[in-house]
């Protein structure tokens, strides 16, 4: 039987797989055409795991056939054969704004935002998966932390030593050694205060593995460069410490005294995630690895929050965020109004005079309204963002207010529109309003932050 790849776009229009299509997913003979929603609804039963888990909504077309639409999320899933149950594809959804690499940007805002893995899947190979060496880095720094804290295997070892060391048995030396002219035996109990213990032989081996893995010609040069401090580090510190082979029990059932167990609880989990995944890794210029699911407008907002704050760092500015949790905006509710306190600006950057008010719009609305190509729901839901960023903006009291809203930028050429807020009266309040569009460039858009902190941007084109 032939394999089966489902290829979706993010907030595409609906993909029609006709009912020729769909009788290729089925084993020969088992796609009843008299009777094709029955067969397709056996199929959905077996990968509605995989739909839900990429947000994929699904219908039936009447005649037409089985309907499948993206929603915000991207990423990758296997594909069940109904009868056995067996992987025999794959589905992937892919983001508007074009196949990017997701890794990079992921390491780019340092991984405040991770994908979703469906960690009990058996891997699957498909290209834009992400490999397994991504966690390397953040697995070899837990496991540091973990031996900073000089946690030793403090055991007891009974020997029998020519010279009295740590804690001696006299009773025994003087009862069953001395009258028989044994004056240079002493029955000794040692503390061993080694590193030779189990949580650090699993630690070893897990460090040998990354290692191992982060070796492959295909790991970027700069994650080898990051990671190798570390490395040689550990590396040391296990120098004596006896090599075991990683396994997920012996890492989850390792004792740890109550006093370190926060931080050997993180690398814990961080080795047991990374050995779980022993097998996602990159091979013949393709991945393979765990099913993965990420959602976009949740990428995109965290990217431009991420890198709004290197801008108000550069710039000595103030900083607040919505998705840090410290808006200094919020709409005090004094009835039943309960929706106001959802109301808050995603980014606020201020200094002395100035003040930047962002929001986030992982949207083609800048888009649609620049080649002309809108519905009017489009510009009423255009019009409405446009209102609740002036209203944000106009609520500081600073001589100079800009209200920006970023959007993902989908053309080449870049978009910068600008227009000057006047007030009924036709009076200028120094408010302007900006429209803005990045790609997942940082240069890019400190550039286009600084321009528009400056008042150095372009002309408007609206």
């Amino acid at each position: 039987m032939k394999k089966i790849k489902i290829t979706l776009t993010e907030f595409d229009d609906p993909k029609t797989f006709s009912l020729n299509q769909l009788k290729d997913w089925f084993p020969s003979g088992k796609f009843d055409r008299r009777m094709p929603w029955d067969c397709v609804k056996k199929w959905i039963s077996t990968n509605r795991k995989y739909l839900d888990f990429l947000g994929i909504l699904y219908s039936w077309g009447n005649d037409k056939g089985l309907i499948l639409e993206a929603s915000n999320k991207i990423g990758l899933a296997p594909i069940k054969n109904p009868y056995g149950g067996k992987v025999y594809g794959s589905i992937t959804v892919k983001p508007r704004i074009g196949w990017i690499k997701i890794s990079e940007i992921l390491d780019s805002i340092e991984w405040r935002l991770k994908p979703d893995f469906l960690e009990t899947e058996e891997p699957i190979m498909s290209e834009g998966v992400l490999p397994r060496w991504l966690k390397a880095i953040d697995t070899l720094k837990a496991i540091e932390r973990a031996l900073q804290c000089c946690l030793r295997g403090i055991k007891a070892i009974h020997e029998v030593k020519d010279n009295p060391v740590g804690r001696v048995n006299w009773n025994n030396y003087s009862t069953r050694n001395v009258p028989y002219g044994k004056w240079n035996r002493f029955s000794c109990t040692i503390a061993d205060y080694s590193l030779d213990i189990d949580i650090h032989r699993q630690f070893k081996g897990i460090v040998e593995q990354i290692e191992k893995d982060l070796s492959g010609h295909y790991v970027p040069i700069n994650v080898k460069r990051k990671a190798l401090p570390t490395l040689q580090r550990i590396k040391k510190i296990l120098e004596k410490v006896n090599l075991e082979l990683p396994d997920v029990d012996k890492l989850k059932n390792s004792n740890i005294p109550p006093f370190y167990r926060s931080v050997y609880e993180d690398a814990k989990t961080r080795a047991v995630e990374y050995v779980s995944q022993s097998r996602f890794s990159i091979y013949s210029a393709e991945f393979f690895g765990l099913p993965w699911a990420i959602e976009m407008d949740r990428l995109f907002e965290s990217w431009v929050e991420f890198w709004s704050y290197k801008f108000s760092r550069q710039m000595g500015a103030n900083f607040y965020s919505d998705i840090r949790g410290n808006s200094k905006i919020r709409f005090l509710s004094l009835g039943r109004w309960g929706g106001l306190k959802d109301l808050k600006p995603d980014i606020i950057i201020d200094k002395g005079e100035h003040t930047m008010v962002i929001d986030v719009k992982y949207k083609k609305h800048l888009l649609y309204l620049k080649l002309g190509n809108f519905t009017r729901d489009i510009l009423e839901e255009h019009r409405k963002d446009i209102h609740q960023i002036l209203a944000y903006a106009g609520s500081s009291s600073n001589t100079d207010k800009k209200a920006v809203l970023v959007y993902p930028k989908l053309l080449k050429e870049s978009i910068v529109e600008k227009a000057e807020v006047i007030n009924y009266k036709n009076s200028n309040i120094n408010l302007t309003l900006l429209k803005i569009d990045t790609s997942f460039d940082s240069s890019e858009f400190l550039e286009k932050l600084r321009s528009t902190w400056k008042n150095d941007v372009a002309k408007p084109i609206i």
